[in-house]
């Protein structure tokens, strides 16, 4: 378990591609339920613990499933779905447990009317970085260059943006 967590981590580094990880459905079961878990802490900080925040974890996974088999398949890459998902789901969980405590402080901050620039700069490296990831892997399982994994990413956070936008609580 140590060694994929250090594969893991090894991805948000940039040092290991989607490549490096088993072909394996149960390993990818794994790493979507850990992403879903993952998950879980922010969308409670969010939303609290309702249906909105399980609806948006859940089309937040369908999303980037879908997305991603789409665009491997329509590539002509289809068969390195399974390590792409993995990897995608994988560091998507690491990164949202370092982002959870973050999320908890900036909320925290602005219940108590103070602004959290810390945890919200924390938040904008952390959002940049798993740009930068979602890229990195786009790229290695595109067979592609940097350039073509950024575009990628950058498309599937804008749409990621608006469709979790359907979710967000009204603000006031």
């Amino acid at each position: 378990m140590l060694a994929l967590l250090e594969a893991f981590l090894q991805i948000v580094l940039r040092r290991r591609g989607p490549e490096d990880l088993p072909d394996s459905r149960f390993l990818l079961g794994l790493t979507l339920a850990a992403y879903v878990l993952a998950q879980l802490p922010v969308a409670g900080i969010i939303f609290g613990p309702t249906a909105t925040a399980a609806a948006a974890i859940a089309v937040d996974c369908a999303l980037l499933s879908g997305v991603f088999w789409a665009l491997l398949r329509f590539t002509g890459h289809a068969p390195r779905y399974r390590q792409t998902l993995t990897a995608l789901a994988g560091t998507g969980a690491l990164l949202a447990l370092a982002q959870a405590p973050l999320v908890y402080l900036t909320k925290l901050a602005g219940a108590a009317g103070q602004t959290a620039a810390g945890p919200s700069l924390g938040l904008l490296a952390l959002l940049l970085w798993s740009i930068i990831v979602q890229a990195h892997i786009a790229a290695r399982a595109l067979s592609g260059g940097y350039g073509v994994g950024l575009a990628v990413a950058l498309v599937y956070f804008i749409l990621s943006y608006e469709v979790s936008g359907m979710f967000a609580p009204p603000s006031g």
